[in-house]
C-alpha cells in the first residue's frame, strides 16, 4: 500500500472495499475509495471525548447507548467512519453500527476540514439526524440537525452553562469544563 500525504495528519491508501475489510486496520476509516489513517488523538482530544461521553451517559433516552470511537457502516454503504461519539439504539452489533445513530459527535483535531466539511457531507447523506462539532481550538460547540438532506446549524455555544440537544434529548453541559 502506498500512502498519499495531503498536508494534514491523514494518510490515504487507495484500495477496494473488499481489500479494506480484509485489511482490518484499526483505527481507520474507509471513504472515497481509500483506507484513511489518522494520527492518534491528542491527550486533550481524548479527555474531551471521555468527559462528553460521561455527560451523555447521564442523559440517554431509554433503549439508547453512547459509544466512542466505534465504526459506523450504514446499511447499503461501502464506507466506514469512526465518529468520536455516537448515541445509538442499543445493539448487539460488534464490528460496526449498521443502523442510524441519533447523534454523531466529532472533536476537531488538526485536520479541521475533515470534521467541518467531509464528515458533515457524509453524515448528512447517511441521514444522522443530529451532528455536534466540538472545537477545542476555537472553544465552541456547533450543533446541527438534519433538514431534508442537509444540516442546519441550530446553535453555536462558546462557553458557560449550556443545553445541547439532539432530537428531544436535552444535555446540560458546562462548556468551559468540557473544553478545559
Amino acid at each position: 500500500m502506498e500512502a498519499i500525504r495531503r498536508g494534514d495528519e491523514l494518510q490515504r491508501f487507495p484500495m477496494t472495499w473488499e481489500e479494506y475489510l480484509e485489511a482490518d486496520v484499526v483505527p481507520s476509516e474507509y471513504y472515497g475509495g481509500a483506507l484513511v489513517v489518522a494520527a492518534q488523538p491528542s491527550q486533550r482530544h481524548q479527555k474531551i471525548q471521555f468527559r462528553l461521553q460521561a455527560i451523555l451517559l447521564q442523559h440517554l433516552a431509554p433503549g439508547t447507548d453512547v459509544t466512542g470511537g466505534w465504526g459506523w457502516i450504514p446499511t447499503g454503504v461501502r464506507e466506514e467512519l469512526g465518529p468520536d461519539l455516537m448515541v445509538h439504539d442499543e445493539t448487539e452489533e460488534q464490528r460496526a453500527l449498521s443502523g442510524v445513530p441519533h447523534l454523531v459527535a466529532e472533536i476537531v483535531s488538526s485536520n479541521r476540514a475533515n470534521d467541518y466539511v467531509a464528515k458533515v457531507q457524509r453524515y448528512a447523506a447517511w441521514r444522522a439526524p443530529s451532528y455536534w462539532i466540538v472545537d477545542p481550538r476555537d472553544h465552541v460547540v456547533v450543533t446541527m440537525r438534519l433538514v431534508d438532506e442537509f444540516y442546519v446549524e441550530t446553535a453555536r455555544h462558546t462557553g458557560g452553562q449550556v443545553v445541547l440537544t439532539y432530537g428531544d434529548v436535552e444535555v446540560p453541559v458546562d462548556l468551559d469544563a468540557l473544553l478545559a
